[in-house]
Order: C-alpha cells, then sequence, then structure tokens
C-alpha cells in the first residue's frame, strides 16, 4: 500500500492543468507554484462555500419536511 495521502481526483486534475498551463506559458518553478497556489485556494474557498450552502440548504429541507407532517394527536 502507498504511504502517499489520499487526494481528490479533482485537485490532482486541477494540479496538471496548472503545470501545464505553466509549460504553456513559459514560467518557472516560482511563477508555477504561484499560480498553483493561487488557483487551489480558490478552488478550495468555493468548495467550502459550496459545502455550507448545500449544508444549509439540507438542512433547511429536513425541517420543512419535518414541518409538513402532521402532529401526534392532531386533527384534521
Amino acid at each position: 500500500m502507498s504511504n502517499l495521502p489520499k487526494v481528490n481526483n479533482w485537485y490532482r486534475e486541477l494540479v496538471s492543468r496548472v503545470n501545464t498551463l505553466s509549460e504553456t506559458f513559459g514560467l518557472d518553478d516560482l511563477q508555477t507554484s504561484d499560480l498553483r497556489n493561487f488557483v487551489t485556494t480558490i478552488a478550495q474557498d468555493q468548495f467550502k462555500v459550496g459545502s455550507k450552502s448545500g449544508a444549509a440548504w439540507a438542512f433547511k429541507q429536513g425541517k420543512d419536511k419535518t414541518n409538513d407532517r402532521p402532529q401526534a394527536g392532531a386533527t384534521a
């Protein structure tokens, strides 16, 4: 088994594309590193925002469904 940390496929793909882009533009190692850090930081931040929004939406949906159920002992 590998000792390498598990990394999401989307992250590996993103880094690979940044590396390809940096080669296309002829960036040096420092510039490539800066570009990679810039892009991955934005991606991570957006992922966190999306996760929070998704969680909030799911909790609201669950709460709405709970409120739609008839209460025990209630008459219609």
